[in-house]
């Protein structure tokens, strides 16, 4: 399993684990199906798929006419193939509240709205708003009026920030419920490595083809205001850590957030300090012939592995931002109807020798996981 920004490695396994979280058993299904693919039956493979679509689809604050109909064919699926489990003495049956649950979902969501509004957190949330911090801020002496006059204040807070908020937004709503996002970005203020070789990029990095990319993208965006070309004897400062800041989605209900994505070498170990094996995070990114402003979809992103962030030096500075390294994988055109995952070649022989670290650069071929999280599994369905 690759690196990718916010991605849980269960380096001990899932074995072990007594009692599971709400938030470890989302993080093990961003990677429950990759898991399984080509390891298990495909009518097991199917019942995985299928209860995970459906998973995700009840996950949507917004829903329309194709996610609800896509919601009942994940379980029709689901309930097709479910014998599977008994048959391979598994589960002896299946009379659990939650699996009978399913097939009333799509009729309330006709009548009630979307399943968001009724997650057990958030009443826990709003006690914690609500009752305890209003009760902390009062003197605990006649504190029913105290607690009232301070939730007044953060309602009219609120009100005014949102409104703030709403004058300033660069956030514009588009068709079907998707929002248009701009997209930023920041880095270390102070680059970590400075005065980086081109021999030390190439190797331990990776940018095999630094200085010609570098070159032809110089010339593609700056044309002719470019006078000084990159050569070899020419020295980097390096980042560690991209945040790319992604806007909210009225689909998932994801607020604003920042995506970290790392690109670092191999360190080796030096006192108290342990070896750090190499890291290049895999990322999705938008294409040329798409703003940045535009709605993420299938044909808008592609993978790529992240070698290099980077500043260029003073001579060289015509262009006013950070650059990263990238290599592309192949276009998202192999879908693999078993696991609904895109794949990228194909390789059947696992090697194992393969590592965290080093399968990027081994391996040929990967599934696309669209179950990394909500945003990316509306982007890929």
């Amino acid at each position: 399993m690759t690196q990718y920004p916010a991605l849980c490695h269960f380096k001990k396994g899932i074995s072990s684990v007594s009692q599971w979280t709400g938030t470890e058993n989302k993080e093990m299904q961003s990677v429950f199906v990759s898991l399984l693919a080509s390891a298990v039956e495909d009518s097991v493979l199917m019942v995985a798929c299928s209860l995970l679509d459906f998973i995700y689809y009840a996950q949507l604050q917004q829903h329309m006419d194709t996610t609800l109909i896509a919601m009942e064919e994940s379980t029709k699926s689901f309930h097709e193939h479910k014998h599977i489990l008994i048959e391979l003495e598994l589960h002896e049956d299946f009379n659990i509240p939650k699996i009978h649950s399913m097939q009333h979902y799509i009729s309330l969501i006709h009548a009630l709205g979307s399943a968001d509004g009724y997650n057990t957190k958030y009443p826990e949330q709003l006690h914690i708003n609500y009752a305890k911090d209003s009760y902390h801020t009062s003197n605990k002496c006649n504190y029913v009026e105290q607690m009232a006059l301070w939730l007044q204040c953060q309602e009219a807070m609120h009100y005014k920030s949102a409104y703030l908020a709403w004058r300033k937004s660069d956030v514009v709503p588009l068709e079907d419920g998707y929002m248009d996002v701009q997209v930023h970005y920041k880095v270390a203020k102070t680059p970590p490595h400075c005065q980086v070789s081109i021999d030390h990029i190439e190797c331990d990095y990776g940018a095999v083809k630094f200085i010609p990319m570098l070159k032809c993208f110089l010339a593609s965006h700056l044309g002719g205001y470019q006078m000084i070309q990159p050569f070899r004897l020419d020295r980097f400062d390096m980042y560690n850590y991209l945040y790319v800041e992604t806007g909210p989605s009225i689909i998932t209900g994801h607020s604003q957030s920042f995506q970290e994505i790392r690109a670092s070498p191999n360190f080796t170990a030096c006192g108290h300090k342990n070896e750090t094996p190499a890291r290049f995070d895999t990322v999705f990114i938008l294409g040329e012939d798409h703003p940045h402003m535009e709605i993420i979809t299938l044909n808008s992103v592609q993978p790529a592995q992240v070698h290099v962030i980077f500043k260029l030096p003073e001579h060289l500075r015509s262009y006013p931002h950070q650059l990263a390294y990238v290599e592309w994988f192949t276009a998202l055109h192999c879908w693999d109807p078993m696991t609904s995952l895109y794949i990228v070649q194909c390789r059947k022989e696992i090697s194992k020798d393969w590592a965290l670290a080093n399968v990027l650069e081994k391996a040929v071929s990967f599934y696309v996981n669209s179950y990394i999280d909500l945003d990316m599994f509306l982007a890929l369905e």
